[in-house]
């Protein structure tokens, strides 16, 4: 199977066991897994794929419930669609994070530090609130917003076990957050 699998990139046209097995296969391979079926017969792969799309006008009600996406217009490029736009919504999920995290970090710290010193805190608890409910609005809007863009497709998928925080994220965010403390300071 492993030799097989090295070369295999789609699999057609094929009973209902090829598809299972294939799909078992692969993911004992550590392999992301994305399965389409349109019938009762499928719904077993559909289940076991990490993604499956199922089709929405010619597809069963089985494979329906057994898929993770239902492709509306049953057309195969609603899949790169997809792709493309989950892809850009967990991009702009990380950016929302980066941005909230760094803003709270130096707010926290800002509040904390002046405590500490012993001088009146330059934002009070009111104005934290406001800071907050300001960041949140613009940060949701700005994640709502962003279009994907050309390139998100030329890049390797994210591992399945990799945190949404990355180690990059982390050195930006303590980063951009030692330098506004010290800004504000």
């Amino acid at each position: 199977f492993k030799k097989i699998s090295t070369n295999l990139r789609v699999l057609a046209r094929a009973r209902p066991i090829d598809k299972f097995a294939m799909v078992l296969g692969l993911r004992e391979l550590e392999n992301v897994v994305a399965v389409t079926g349109d019938g009762s017969n499928d719904s077993q792969a559909l289940k076991k794929a990490d993604v499956g799309f199922s089709m929405g006008i010619q597809g069963t009600e089985d494979a329906k419930n057994a898929s993770d996406i239902i492709i509306l217009d049953d057309n195969f490029a609603s899949i790169v669609n997809a792709v493309v736009w989950g892809r850009n919504i967990y991009d702009c999920i990380r950016k929302y994070i980066v941005f909230q995290l760094t803003v709270n970090v130096v707010a926290c710290n800002l509040v904390f530090l002046t405590s500490c010193i012993g001088n009146e805190t330059p934002i009070t608890a009111v104005q934290m609130l406001w800071l907050n409910l300001i960041m949140d609005s613009l940060g949701s809007i700005s994640l709502a917003t962003e279009p994907p863009h050309d390139q998100i497709l030329n890049r390797k998928p994210n591992d399945k076990k990799e945190y949404i925080i990355n180690l990059t994220m982390t050195k930006f965010i303590l980063g951009q957050a030692i330098f506004l403390l010290a800004l504000l300071l």
